[in-house]
């Protein structure tokens, strides 16, 4: 994997658009993760928002400094979406910035505060009383004026946020948590999905069996459907580490994953560098990510990779998840050759192997048929992490 002195750029499509980088020519370490709705006016505003981000960026740019933008999305019901960026830029100082998208998509529209709420001078007088009791020392000119452009909803609370120059606080994001009990909405909510869990299937496999986890980061994208249909074909398991923010955008992709015999685990809700997390948003990238998965298909994950392969015994001991590494890397992601690929998997595989692939670009669905019939035809079986895992304590307890 990266390195964390290695410069880099990590731009992530979802749904498998097609859209023209928005980074170029990058001195620090930038990690950019945004959604691609296929909505014009959405995309455009959310592109702009990103390159007037980078442009701050770029002017203060040294060697040390970086930038991760990061997003949430919500469905908040048929017609209505909410998008949350949230960018943090390291340079010398960290700034920490906010900006929300609501659009409706059945009339082509953004949407204000005032089309949420029924009565937003009353919200507005709840806000500014809010305010003044948790944060003292508020700005009392911002505060006769505080605006209620940025919020986001999720299932229980309208967030609202604000300017953190404005207002003096130990906590680098402002905002206010207003629960959504306790407002007239002129907007219907999502009900909750049914549980739609579907059981993984069983193998005829025994611990004397010579077997091999093939495992996947980094996805869904749009390269996923065509490696399960490879794997399905050779009756072929593999574990998929998802991210979240994509997962969010695959859950027939995931129910798939699973009814064809696959496992699913967790890699982090968008991508950050895990180390540089404190405890609390360690746990936020964790949670919100074993929700996704939870709600779109009823299975919960037992098993974590960290991203970049980075972690330390104090992140572990926040989560009760199973951190997966790999023994085997194809570094598929760098080498972008299946000859390669294939060379940096095929003499190293050994009974018991972890093999570490990306379901994110092409390179490793150009190998993966190949790598299966070799290993096939060397008797290997293939396995899911967790089948892995109790092979070997099986094996140990005997």
């Amino acid at each position: 994997m990266w390195k964390k002195y290695l410069l880099f750029v990590l731009i992530i499509l979802i749904c498998g658009c097609q859209q023209k980088p928005l980074i170029k020519n990058v001195k620090g370490k930038v990690s950019v993760n945004y959604p691609v709705t296929n909505i014009n006016a959405l995309d455009d505003a959310i592109s702009s928002y990103i390159n007037n981000i980078y442009k701050e960026f770029k002017n203060n740019d040294s060697e040390n400094s970086t930038l991760d933008i990061s997003y949430t999305y919500k469905d908040i019901n048929d017609d209505i979406i909410n998008i949350s960026l949230s960018s943090e830029i390291k340079v010398g100082k960290t700034i920490h910035k906010i900006k929300t998208f609501t659009y409706n998509k059945k009339t082509d529209m953004f949407l204000t505060m005032e089309d949420i709420v029924r009565d937003v001078d009353v919200l507005d007088y709840d806000v500014k009383r809010l305010l003044l009791q948790k944060y003292r020392d508020v700005d009392i000119e911002y505060l006769s004026n505080v605006s209620l452009e940025y919020f986001k909803i999720d299932d229980e609370n309208l967030t609202i946020y604000f300017n953190p120059t404005k207002i003096e606080s130990n906590s680098d994001v402002i905002y206010l948590d207003i629960p959504l009990n306790s407002l007239q909405l002129l907007i219907d909510l999502d009900k909750e999905r049914d549980d739609t869990y579907i059981s993984i299937k069983k193998k005829d496999i025994s611990i004397n069996d010579k077997v091999v986890a093939l495992t996947f980061d980094d996805g869904p994208s749009k390269y996923t459907n065509k490696i399960l249909d490879v794997l399905k074909k050779y009756k072929a398991y593999a574990t998929f580490f998802v991210v979240g923010n994509k997962a969010y955008f695959q859950g027939d992709v995931l129910r798939k994953m699973l009814s064809e015999g696959n496992e699913i685990g967790n890699h982090s809700y968008d991508h950050k560098r895990l180390n540089n997390l404190s405890e609390s948003e360690f746990k936020d990238e964790i949670n919100k990510t074993q929700e996704i998965i939870k709600d779109l298909t009823g299975f919960t994950p037992t098993l974590f990779r960290p991203t970049y392969g980075g972690y330390t015994k104090k992140l572990m001991s926040y989560t009760d998840l199973t951190f997966v590494l790999w023994d085997v890397d194809s570094r598929d992601w760098a080498v972008k050759s299946k000859e390669k690929i294939l060379e940096n998997v095929l003499p190293y595989v050994k009974s018991g192997s972890i093999v570490l692939m990306h379901d994110n670009h092409k390179y490793a669905l150009d190998s993966i048929e190949d790598i299966i019939k070799e290993l096939k035809g060397k008797g290997y079986k293939f396995v899911t992490v967790s089948e892995l895992l109790k092979l070997k304590s099986m094996g140990e307890n005997e």
